[in-house]
């Protein structure tokens, strides 16, 4: 089980994120209250075009600001998975973050969702490492329910087609195997991500707001992996909504 350290939800760690993170500066940086994690090169592409200059986070890590109150992190330059994406939610946070979504793609594990679909996962099967170190197993680790509703509010309104359901969060990009796909699938599971549990349980443990936003970047069945090739609108596009969604958010907490 994981952790091997039971005892260690209440203990502090050797490392501060407000610590790195305002280490050789004065103060912290300036980070709005809601911050969009980006996966994919194509929506850095996008967000580049139309945001300000990037503010450096910590070593090199930057964050767009798109408007007063959103931001942007290109996740993908440092990493993907969970222990990248817990780093990155956990510098943003100490720097003043108050909400954190996830926007990218996830693998389809249902046929029946159409492409172009935009999926709101409201669960997760926490098959990574990273989550077990901030909540422990048993308890459900969940978006947040009033961010969740907003998003979906926002993307309908946007035209998408929206989905909410489970999602599984595993590390192993090479151990995702027939059996559980199939079983994942059947037990009604839409997705297949390497990061929204351990977001969402940094979050939690910090206190801030969270969700995940998927494009689906293809469908796994037990017998292939079918790659989207049918999608009229894509991550870029949901974007916009994503940040619709944030504003009136963080400006209600």
């Amino acid at each position: 089980m994981i952790p091997n350290y039971e005892d260690k939800y209440d203990a502090d760690a050797v490392f501060s994120p407000t610590e790195v993170v305002g280490m050789g500066r004065e103060g912290l940086p300036d980070v709005p209250p809601a911050v969009i994690l980006g996966y994919q090169p194509k929506l850095t592409e996008f967000v580049e075009q139309r945001a300000d200059s990037p503010v450096e986070i910590v070593r090199s890590q930057h964050l767009y600001p798109v408007t007063e109150t959103v931001g942007y992190v290109p996740v993908h330059e440092w990493g993907t998975a969970a222990p990248i994406s817990a780093m990155v939610t956990e510098n943003v946070v100490a720097a003043g973050a108050e909400a954190v979504i996830l926007l990218g793609g996830g693998a389809g594990l249902r046929t029946d969702i159409p492409a172009g679909a935009a999926i709101l996962p409201t669960d997760a099967i926490r098959d990574e490492g990273v989550s077990y170190h901030y909540v422990p197993d048993g308890e459900a680790v969940t978006p947040t329910a009033s961010l969740v509703d907003g998003l979906d509010d926002a993307l309908s309104a946007a035209g998408f087609d929206t989905r909410r359901g489970p999602t599984w969060t595993t590390s192993a990009f090479y151990r995702e195997t027939v059996p559980e796909i199939s079983a994942y699938g059947d037990d009604g599971v839409l997705t297949l991500d390497m990061e929204s549990a351990a977001i969402w349980a940094v979050c939690r443990y910090r206190g801030v707001d969270t969700a995940s936003v998927h494009e689906l970047s293809g469908v796994f069945t037990p017998e292939e992996w079918q790659p989207a090739t049918e999608n009229d609108r894509d991550v870029t596009e949901m974007f916009e909504p994503c940040v619709a969604a944030l504003e009136p958010h963080v400006a209600d907490t």
